[in-house]
């Protein structure tokens, strides 16, 4: 179910220069939340910025009935999104989106986070965790270029799961990129559980081609609506085996990442 309205900010958090956590009163939208969803935002009260933004479920708090993103200035809207104060209200669109299939059994799991990656698969690994996953089965592997596009709020450590932190340059954690280190933790009796930029995911998705390893992939992509009406974040996938009567003969299947993702199978997704 969707819920739409004005909510509060019910906490403020600067975590660098650039990278911010918000949490708003939400009871409909905490409950109904899923790891792998997002809500749509509006930035501002005129029309400017015209369109929501598309942020990540973090984090849930149901008996407070409270959710939370974590997000980086990178424009004219999260810019002014990192001006407001705790108390104001914002427009807020949501859940959207279809999520992660729920982790089962005790298969060990590999989640890949990159920049603004890193949301939603903290969502996944803390309600796994809630609801009886064994922490020490998670390896999280979670990067940004620098130290100051790092998005965790410290939250990550207090899991007790397997935490691997990069960055580019070496300014936090292990030199080295989200994949390079990726690679090293890969084994066949793995799942892969990744989001992040589309040349990270790109990278990862062959590597799960090639040593033929099942996971999960989150895109980002701008979303003028966030529920399938505009088709501006549709993208290329794989056509199903059991093509209808009225399929064309196309190599491939357009899908909406709104509605049909943001979360798709590996392999699933064509990226050139």
């Amino acid at each position: 179910m969707k819920f739409t309205g004005y909510f509060p900010i019910v906490k403020k958090e600067k975590i660098t220069d650039s990278v911010y956590r918000f949490a708003f009163h939400s009871p409909d939208i905490s409950s109904e939340a899923e790891p792998g969803q997002f809500v749509q935002i509006r930035t501002s009260d005129d029309y400017f910025p015209l369109w929501p933004r598309p942020f990540s479920i973090y984090d849930v708090d149901t008996k407070k009935g409270e959710f939370s993103i974590i997000f980086k200035i990178f424009g004219c809207g999260t810019s002014r999104m990192a001006k407001f104060a705790e108390g104001r209200k914002i427009h807020i669109f949501g859940p959207l989106g279809n999520g992660f299939d729920p982790i089962k059994g005790d298969r060990p799991v590999v989640m890949a986070g990159g920049g603004v990656g890193i949301p939603p698969l903290y969502f996944l690994a803390a309600r796994s965790i809630k609801r009886g996953y064994p922490a020490e089965k998670i390896t999280f592997i979670s990067g940004a270029k620098t130290k100051e596009d790092y998005f965790d709020d410290g939250c990550l450590g207090d899991l007790g799961l397997n935490l691997i932190i990069c960055t580019d340059d070496g300014s936090r954690g292990i030199k080295g990129t989200v994949v390079d280190l990726l690679e090293n933790e890969l084994g066949e009796k793995k799942t892969v559980y990744a989001c992040g930029p589309s040349g990270m995911l790109e990278r990862i998705d062959t590597l799960l081609s090639e040593k033929s390893i099942e996971g999960e992939l989150s895109l980002e992509a701008l979303m003028p609506c966030g529920f399938g009406i505009c088709s501006g974040c549709a993208i290329k996938t794989m056509p199903d085996d059991n093509r209808g009567p009225t399929d064309d003969n196309r190599d491939f299947h357009l899908k909406r990442v709104c509605v049909d993702g943001p979360v798709f199978k590996a392999g699933e997704v064509i990226w050139r």
